[in-house]
């Protein structure tokens, strides 16, 4: 996983710190966050973290977010915290593939809505490909959770649902 291009969400990051992996998750992860998504989750003090260079912290420029947000109407924005939103539009807007890791539902319907399901990865993904193990991983983290919603988006492409107006 340290080859790989992987953008987290709060949630993620916040579940790692509170149940003590996410030390070991970050050596084993080439870990990058979006500026917003640090200031989600500043009690958890990741500043020595990117000053060493263990992640990497990133700033999208507006233009990108706005460019992002003017696809969707209220149906999707009103569920896309900043964090997301900012992670999502720095993510279409890459050349590179990246793999974005939420336990949030939107999310992987954004994903499945661009056409982008393979872009989504579930923490539970994530922890077997370094051979972690959480017990009683909450079913947002799943891989199954990730299917299925990005599955409601699939089809939400197809119907056009929670576009602009």
């Amino acid at each position: 996983m340290k080859s790989q291009l992987l953008l987290l969400d709060a949630n993620i990051v916040i579940y790692l710190c509170e149940e003590g992996f996410w030390n070991l998750f970050i050596q084993e992860c080439c870990v990058t966050l979006t500026r917003t998504v640090v200031e989600e989750v500043l009690s958890y003090d990741l500043g020595p973290d990117i000053r060493e260079g263990r992640i990497q912290c990133i700033e999208v420029p507006l233009a990108t977010i706005q460019k992002f947000t003017s696809k969707y109407g209220p149906v999707y924005l009103d569920r896309l915290d900043a964090g997301e939103t900012e992670s999502l539009a720095f993510l279409m807007d890459s050349r590179e593939k990246w793999f974005f890791s939420s336990a949030d539902e939107i999310v992987f319907k954004v994903l499945g809505r661009e056409g982008r399901s393979e872009q989504g990865i579930s923490l539970e993904e994530i922890l077997g490909k370094i051979g972690l193990t959480l017990p009683d991983l909450k079913r947002h983290y799943t891989k199954a959770f990730r299917e299925n919603v990005t599955r409601k988006g699939q089809i939400d492409s197809i119907t056009d649902f929670g576009h602009s107006l």
